[in-house]
């Protein structure tokens, strides 16, 4: 290594030691720069009597030495800055962190090609040492600054805030059937970015039936009195002395998230005032599926979530020895891990032959649960007397199925979009080729046929499944393709009405994200319950959550932070190393 080059970078590293220690004298810059002044001397020296293509080499490192000199001045004079003007002081520090930068990735570029017998080397090939340096210096200087202005200046895009949910169809059902205007009392600051977005959703509705009145609780002091409102971003439904209130927010950051969910915010205030609230009773002493706890396969919280929004009200029953309570609506068995006995089949039973409303959902895996003996179970005897025969077989698809495991499991995982003609299914009906109903390893039906029973499959599989009777996976020979009942409406003479679920996990937290799945579920609801003047979708543009595996997060982290910076080096590396050969063969 040359006296000229060690000079230089000793009088760099005291310049950089003596600053960052706090120890900068003027001793020690007189030292700095006696030392560089000695090197360009050398340099000098060395450029007189050198022939041309030292010379040209020895101009590119006088060049890479005075980029560094210049950082180091703007870096003197960002200091006499550093009270006087933050603007100042910022721009010539990030200048100065620039130069240094740039000549120290050119400088050991330069000073890594070998002194010695350097005649040979050709001023093409300099200049491509300064390219490949300067491009590299320059990339990294971008990718510093795109760090810093993330971490100093974080912001997020947010585009979604934007969409607000429009009037729904159960919603405007629910409007138009009302015997009498309701008032609805919207309460925001004059100026609020949100306003817009509540007129556009209420200018969905028939304006006969709704009175709509806009106040700023500051400068409508009475009204808010009337309406009973602390604050601006409330909207009130009122109708006679009852009033149902939910909150949206008055500025864009708090109503962003309670815009996408509007629709169904202002359909539950309207049922909760217009309607009689319907009560469900779920058995809760079978190990059944219910809201409070459960893995997201074993927990039914979003679907009780739901039911409250259309004012049905869940209790749980703890008890099928007596009769059932007399305010009940619908009797739910979801997802039983134990068996029935007989007298809570008979219990079952009278309650039906009133009128009753029966919800049950099944599951296959509960076959293999320790302790469950299926054939002590008097609940599927009791289904098959009213002509519905439940097969523990999974359903299973080799063409069309749900990718979730990747492995040949998945064939079990099935979605389907036939529907039948009935209320259950009325609002999925409407678009099947949007809608497509899922089930997680679902067994299905066959119709024994009850004289007194009319039985409706209103959810087939599609045409091309089979029963898995052996667990393979496969379609063998002894196992039928065909379209297998999956749900079934049955109504009695005496206005008795069931509804059967083949998959208890088609209403577990999992899949009651789907569409379909949602859809269905409270029509079967509003059917047992003989409010289905109410079915219809509620709009929304609550975003759905999406499972992402974490490796998959881990390799996405470190391809974009590591991996391509290392690719456009590479192509570069390459690129450059591809033109030098070039050169020297003369091409």
């Amino acid at each position: 290594m040359n006296v000229r080059f060690i000079l230089f970078a000793l009088s760099c590293l005291i310049f950089f030691v003596t600053e960052r220690s706090g120890l900068s004298s003027t001793t020690s810059f007189t030292i700095c720069v006696a030392l560089w002044v000695t090197s360009l001397l050398f340099e000098y020296r060395e450029l007189k009597y050198a022939s041309p293509p030292h010379r040209f080499y020895f101009r590119s490192v006088l060049s890479y030495r005075s980029v560094i000199l210049f950082g180091v001045i703007l870096y003197l004079l960002s200091q006499t800055f550093a009270e006087a003007s933050a603007k100042i002081y910022m721009s010539l520090a990030v200048l100065s962190l620039a130069s240094l930068g740039i000549g120290t990735i050119w400088g050991v570029s330069l000073e890594s090609l070998p002194y010695r017998g350097y005649s040979y080397k050709s001023p093409s090939e300099i200049m491509s040492k300064t390219r490949s340096s300067l491009s590299l210096a320059f990339l990294l200087i971008t990718l510093a600054s795109i760090n810093y202005i993330a971490a100093r200046k974080d912001f997020k895009i947010d585009a979604s805030f934007l969409k607000a949910s429009q009037a729904g169809e159960a919603s405007r059902k629910t409007v138009a059937r009302l015997e009498k205007p309701i008032r609805v009392g919207v309460f925001f600051n004059r100026e609020s970015e949100v306003l817009p977005f509540i007129r556009d959703y209420f200018d969905g509705f028939d304006k006969t039936k709704l009175k709509l009145e806009y106040y700023d609780k500051d400068f409508n002091p009475t009204q808010a009195e009337e309406f009973r409102v602390a604050r601006n971003g409330q909207i009130v439904v009122l109708q006679d002395e009852k009033r149902q209130r939910f909150e949206i927010g008055d500025k864009i950051e708090e109503a962003r998230r309670n815009l996408r969910t509007l629709d169904a915010s202002f359909l539950k205030a309207l049922l909760q005032l217009t309607s009689v609230p319907a009560t469900i009773y779920f058995t809760s002493t079978h190990g059944e599926m219910l809201w409070e706890t459960g893995s997201p396969v074993r927990s039914m919280a979003l679907f009780e979530e739901l039911l409250r929004g259309l004012n049905f009200k869940s209790r749980r029953l703890t008890s099928l020895f007596q009769d059932v309570p007399a305010e009940t609506k619908i009797v739910a068995i979801v997802g039983p891990l134990n068996g029935f006995t007989e007298e809570e089949i008979a219990t079952l039973g009278r309650y039906l032959q009133k009128g009753g409303r029966l919800f049950v959902a099944l599951d296959i895996d509960q076959a293999s649960e320790v302790g469950v003996n299926r054939s002590l179970d008097e609940l599927p005897k009791f289904l098959e007397s009213l002509g519905i025969r439940y097969s523990t077989d999974a359903v299973a698809n080799d063409q069309r199925f749900v990718a979730a495991a990747r492995d040949k499991s998945d064939r079990t995982f099935i979605f389907s979009n036939v529907f039948a003609n009935h209320p259950t299914v009325a609002t999925a009906g409407l678009s099947p080729e949007r809608m497509t109903f899922m089930s997680h390893r679902t067994g299905s039906f066959d119709l024994a046929g009850n004289s007194r029973w009319l039985l409706t499959p209103v959810v087939k599989s599609l045409a091309e499944s089979f029963r898995d009777s052996n667990g393979n996976f496969e379609a063998d020979a002894n196992e039928k393709r065909g379209s297998y009942p999956l749900i079934i409406a049955a109504e009695s003479p005496e206005k008795g009405r069931v509804v059967v679920y083949s998959d208890a996990t088609a209403l577990s937290n999992t899949l009651m994200k789907v569409a379909a799945n949602q859809l269905v579920a409270l029509d079967s609801m509003r059917w047992l319950a003989d409010r289905t003047e109410e079915a219809g979708a509620v709009a929304s543009e609550e975003d759905v959550l999406i499972r992402q595996e974490k490796s998959r997060e881990t390799l996405v982290f470190y391809g974009s932070i590591f991996a391509m910076p290392l690719l456009v080096l590479f192509v570069g590396a390459w690129a450059t190393r591809r033109r030098s050969k070039s050169a020297e063969k003369g091409i």
